[in-house]
């Protein structure tokens, strides 16, 4: 065995190549042996010396780093041995074309072939044979006689070494030929034909010898292949993987009209169609994102004065002495502040909540009644007094309020557990919006921090702003014991005047 890094270092080969191989073919058939079975991406390999396809014998190879080698294996003497057959001649100077013409060959004697063989020893001016691989015009001679193409073929000098026939089964001659390189054998048969006035070709031909390489220690690329590469295959076993093929799925009817509506458009259309669906998709989910995330929200508009409410409001001390008893506050006790507690949920819908313009109202139509009593008790009453015009008593006058006062203000907080007393702010700022105050309440229920919650708030006006935060800080709830700091909100939604 011949191992990988030997061939990369260098080896030259000694092969027997097979009639009608040509020499391309077993340098191939060792080389791709020597990539596969040693896993090698590549290596060099090359002969020295062209043998014909219809010659057999030897082929010297050379490897790896010997390849520098194959110059002067090529300038070495080389031997032949074959078959001279007089009295025919073929275009090709061998049997690789038919014969073409026959000549007589009874004047030939045993003295005159000694006579030309003579004759073909030493140095000769030979005329290689049309159908050859010399290139001229950078193109084969055989590519121009293939085509009928007449072509001047250059001539060479050659030197013969020596030139022996065995002529006892004439017309065949046997013969052994030493010459050099460069020599066509093919040639030199064709013309001792000619020189014995008669014509012949190559009918068989056999390399024996190239300077000291001889064919008896060659062996043929398949025996060299089997003896000195081993086959991995043989070494490790083979696994056969079985290849279920999948039945293939018929397209649905939906997908081939889907398939030929595709395809009445072009690609700019689809790509102006995509462009489109994709800006729509994303001004969606912008205007998703710029919607208010409003919650839905009970909002209470609350008296101004504490004479403006329906009841008297209960005091903050005695609610707060009764949560610390246990006491539970029922549903419909009446509210103790002007705002409600978004902690309390079943404060939130009470039915004893009513708006400052029914509070005013009903304040003015008491006012009325009451003024109406006086009057028709008064003893300089008359029957034809018309009583809607009669202004009422200055003492029973109403309260005036500032038309400079906003008076729509809405209040609530959020503070789990308690009451409280939440002022309801009178200012005279413009604008409206919506004020979210974080608190801070300690056990006593009163206010010790209060800050803007930007992020509920709803409008940056300072005015606003500010009322909100003095308010809330005057903002009183229930003691609730143990709770030494409790977080919540009051929240003043402020309107516009009407």
């Amino acid at each position: 065995m011949i191992t990988a890094e030997e061939f990369k270092e260098g080896r030259i080969l000694l092969i027997d190549k097979p009639l009608e191989w040509s020499s391309f073919q077993a340098v191939n058939k060792i080389k791709w042996a020597i990539i596969k079975n040693y896993k090698q991406k590549k290596i060099k390999i090359g002969h020295a010396g062209t043998l014909d396809p219809l010659a057999s014998g030897l082929l010297v190879i050379c490897t790896g780093k010997f390849t520098k080698k194959i110059t002067e294996i090529q300038d070495a003497p080389k031997t032949y041995t074959g078959t001279i057959t007089v009295g025919a001649s073929t275009p090709s100077y061998d049997m690789e074309t038919a014969v073409d013409a026959h000549y007589p060959t009874d004047h030939i004697t045993p003295e005159l072939i000694e006579q030309i063989r003579q004759q073909f020893l030493g140095e000769l001016i030979q005329t290689p044979p049309v159908f050859s691989a010399i290139k001229k015009e950078g193109k084969r001679l055989y590519e121009f006689a293939r085509e009928g193409e007449a072509i001047e073929v250059p001539q060479r000098t050659i030197y013969i070494h020596s030139f022996n026939l065995d002529i006892s089964e004439f017309p065949n001659l046997h013969f052994e030929v030493e010459c050099s390189k460069g020599t066509y054998i093919r040639s030199l048969a064709h013309d001792f034909g000619k020189a014995l006035g008669s014509g012949a070709y190559l009918s068989a031909l056999r390399r024996t010898k190239i300077g000291d390489y001889s064919v008896d220690n060659a062996t043929s690329p398949d025996d060299f292949v089997t003896k000195h590469i081993p086959d991995i295959r043989k070494q490790s076993p083979i696994i056969l993987t079985t290849i279920v093929q999948k039945p293939v799925k018929k397209k649905s009817s939906l997908a081939t009209e889907w398939k030929y509506f595709s395809q009445m458009f072009s690609r700019t259309d689809k790509a102006i169609a995509l462009t489109l669906l994709v800006l729509f998709g994303t001004f969606i989910a912008i205007t998703a994102m710029q919607l208010p995330n409003k919650s839905n929200e009970i909002y209470i508009e609350m008296a101004l004065d504490p004479s403006d409410l329906p009841y008297t409001p209960t005091d903050l001390t005695e609610v707060s002495d009764n949560n610390q008893k246990g006491e539970a506050t029922h549903p419909s006790t009446p509210l103790t502040t002007n705002a409600y507690n978004q902690a309390d949920l079943h404060l939130q819908h009470s039915a004893e909540i009513k708006t400052l313009d029914e509070l005013m109202a009903e304040r003015e139509a008491k006012e009325m009644v009451a003024a109406q009593e006086t009057l028709l008790n008064s003893p300089n009453s008359t029957s034809n007094l018309v009583i809607n015009n009669i202004p009422l008593p200055e003492s029973q006058t109403p309260p005036l309020v500032s038309n400079k006062v906003n008076k729509h203000t809405l209040v609530k907080y959020a503070l789990e557990g308690r009451n409280g007393n939440i002022p309801n702010p009178v200012f005279t700022c413009e604008h409206e919006g919506q004020i979210v105050v974080n608190i801070v309440v300690n056990e006593a229920g009163n206010v010790t921090k209060a800050t803007i919650n930007k992020e509920n708030t709803t409008t940056t006006d300072d005015c606003l702003i500010e009322n909100s935060l003095q308010y809330a800080q005057r903002a009183k709830f229930s003691i609730l014991m143990g709770k030494k700091e409790q977080i919540g909100t009051i929240t003043y939604i402020f309107k516009s005047k009407r």
